[in-house]
């Protein structure tokens, strides 16, 4: 027995072992209680970093312990890809939206199973996809029917270089788009808005 650890080696056997026995499923056993282990959907950008690593050791460790203890644990990926990001890096690169999108996520998809988290593949999603969205957009106009959500003139920041709106999380210190480098502007803006209880 060699006693020097070697990833390629261990890591690939054991995470083909786990996938034959299919142990990053979702259980349906309904006597088993149910556990939801969701980490935040990552924006396909291409390559995952060590922050997306961190993130999803620390869901996959609480997955696997639930796992152990005897839950049906529901471990599922989503992709954040929907917007403007998204459309101005493809613009850039002279390709598709839907293709940079989509080869992005087939990237960090592959990235993911070999770091050997126990994500349920079966249960993936994209927000960019229309199976997903119409429900959102669906979800919206209950809010837009019942009065929840209207339209009104309010002072927004403004990236005059993306030519969108952007949170105050998105400005920096010296009033700067963290996506584009712009000088952000105040701009009255019709937007909708939701009741706020």
């Amino acid at each position: 027995m060699e006693s020097r650890y070697n990833p390629a080696a261990i890591e690939e056997k054991w995470q083909k072992t786990w996938t034959e026995q299919g142990l990053d499923k979702t259980v349906t056993d309904s006597s088993k209680p149910k556990y939801y282990a969701l980490s935040m959907f990552p924006y396909p950008s291409g390559s995952l970093h060590m922050g997306h690593v961190r993130n999803y050791t620390i869901t996959d460790v609480i997955a696997r312990l639930k796992r152990m203890q005897g839950y049906r644990v529901l471990h599922p990926m989503g992709w954040d890809a929907f917007g403007l990001p998204a459309e101005n890096a493809a613009i850039d690169r002279g390709i598709p939206p839907a293709k940079w999108t989509y080869e992005n996520m087939a990237q960090m998809q592959q990235q993911l199973k070999r770091l050997g988290f126990s994500i349920d593949w079966d249960c993936e999603l994209a927000t960019c996809s229309p199976d997903y969205y119409k429900w959102t957009q669906w979800i919206f106009l209950q809010f837009l029917t019942a009065g929840l959500a209207y339209q009104k003139e309010a002072a927004v920041n403004w990236d005059p270089i993306d030519q969108t709106v952007v949170a105050n999380e998105q400005v920096d210190s010296e009033g700067r788009s963290w996506r584009s480098g712009a000088k952000v502007e105040r701009k009255l803006l019709r937007h909708v808005v939701f009741e706020d209880y």
